[in-house]
């Protein structure tokens, strides 16, 4: 693995959201996790393609990527971890979550390098996994405006719960039903 091909997109959504996602918070030195497991996930997927699987489904808990579907991807419930609230589907793409329910509030702001607490849980539907990973924790950290703002990302779809428990979804979000 080359550098750039974490740090690039770190400051590429860095720069995308205003500040909202950095991977360099004071304080904390580097962490590019938000983009690193997309991006590991996105190298996993590869393995199959290159061998010639045209139907196959990824899952690193939260981020998946699928292909040759349709596929099923269910959205766990903020508050009940045996329930879902969503399932959505896809044919060929990636479905990432950012959320507080497994690891508490450890999202920061980059803005404020306080914890994001506006949303319960983010999903992103894109078209690669490390653009659904890195997407979904630059819209938690933006909080409820940042789903508009991830909605707005070409081919991307969002599905989230706020700290009021109310629903936030882009008309486009492929929900099974």
């Amino acid at each position: 693995m080359e550098p750039a091909e974490v740090l690039g997109p770190c400051e590429e959504f860095r720069a995308a959201s205003g500040g909202a996602f950095d991977a360099r918070l004071p304080g904390r030195g580097l962490d590019p996790c938000a983009v690193v497991k997309g991006w590991s996930v996105q190298r996993a997927a590869e393995l199959p393609a290159a061998s010639g699987v045209r139907r196959f489904c990824v899952d690193a808990g939260g981020d998946v990527v699928v292909a040759g579907g349709p596929w099923r991807v269910g959205v766990r419930h903020p508050d009940r971890a045996d329930r879902l609230c969503a399932v959505v589907e896809i044919t060929d793409g990636a479905v990432a979550t950012s959320a507080r329910y497994d690891r508490g509030d450890h999202i920061l702001g980059g803005r404020t390098g306080l914890q994001a607490t506006g949303l319960l849980g983010v999903t992103v539907v894109a078209p690669s996994p490390t653009e659904a990973d890195a997407t979904a924790t630059a819209a938690f950290a933006l909080g409820p405006e940042g789903v508009a703002w991830a909605a707005a990302r070409p081919g991307c779809e969002v599905f989230a719960v706020d700290a009021d428990r109310r629903v936030l979804r882009t008309a486009g979000l492929p929900v099974a039903g």
